[in-house]
């Protein structure tokens, strides 16, 4: 990142068995030779008040007959299974349909409030951006998933920035990409609060994009707005923000891009303040 900038864009136990025996027990013999009272001892199945004297078992229960109704199998019990999440996808490698539009656009979160790695600061808000003068690379990210979505992304590109860990969280505004995805050198600086020891210059492991400011919104768009219009039939149904919230680096379609544009512009209610 430019500058000081360390984003995070981003079981019951078995009863024990008793050998059974019709011969006469050993307290029973040492009764009979010297007349004396047994000791207390510790309950045994002898004790058992169903056991007859003569150390014969009880009598066998009568078993209760089974319902000839057979149970129903259990292919007839399972579940409805969710139907997968389809991520939003460009037709080709270049995001851009036949006349030319975007269609894949990206979220990416920072977290403007103080916090600290490895003894640096890592907060890096939409004003921070706003205030960069040259692009800022999207270093830092460690996630595999995160990584391949700054690969796909193209110059050009338009994504959402999105305050996390912040009160409230939220979208707050645009930026652009500049820079396409190239190798992050944080991840082989010891001194980074993102350095990976198991990351290779010569097979290197993350990548990060560079962006630039576009604009910020007057308000908010808060997660709590944007998780009421998630559910089953809403707009924003199976958005990544919401199916999978730890990602730093997720996609958006077409369809999400514009409603969330609308929240922000005051037209579906949810923006909040600054």
């Amino acid at each position: 990142m430019a500058g000081t900038r360390k984003s995070t864009r981003k079981s019951t136990s078995a009863a024990p068995k008793y050998a059974e025996s019709d011969s006469e027990s050993s307290e029973q013999k040492a009764r009979k030779s010297n007349g004396a009272k047994p000791t207390r001892r510790k309950r045994a199945r002898e004790d058992d008040p169903d056991v007859k004297e003569d150390g014969s078992p009880p009598p066998k229960k009568p078993t209760k007959s089974k319902s000839q109704t057979s149970k129903p199998t259990k292919d007839s019990t399972l579940k409805p299974t969710k139907a997968p999440v389809t991520l939003p996808t460009p037709s080709s490698t270049t995001n851009r349909d036949s006349t030319g539009a975007q269609e894949v656009f990206w979220l990416l979160k920072a977290e403007p409030l103080p916090r600290y790695e490895n003894g640096v600061n890592v907060a890096f808000s939409i004003d921070d951006l706003r205030a960069c003068t040259e692009p800022e690379p999207w270093s830092g990210v460690r996630n595999p998933q995160a990584r391949n979505n700054m690969q796909a992304m193209r110059k050009g590109d338009l994504g959402f920035f999105y305050h996390s860990n912040a009160k409230p969280s939220g979208v707050v505004g645009i930026l652009r990409v500049v820079e396409e995805a190239k190798v992050d050198e944080t991840a082989f600086d010891e001194k980074d609060p993102y350095f990976d020891p198991k990351s290779e210059r010569e097979k290197p492991k993350w990548y990060c994009v560079s962006v630039e400011f576009v604009r910020k919104f007057e308000g908010v768009v808060d997660l709590a707005s944007i998780k009421g219009f998630a559910g089953a039939g809403g707009a924003l149904e199976g958005m990544p923000l919401v199916t999978n919230s730890r990602l730093s680096v997720s996609r958006v379609s077409r369809k999400e891009w514009e409603f969330i544009l609308g929240l922000a512009e005051g037209e579906g209610g949810g923006v909040g303040t600054n």
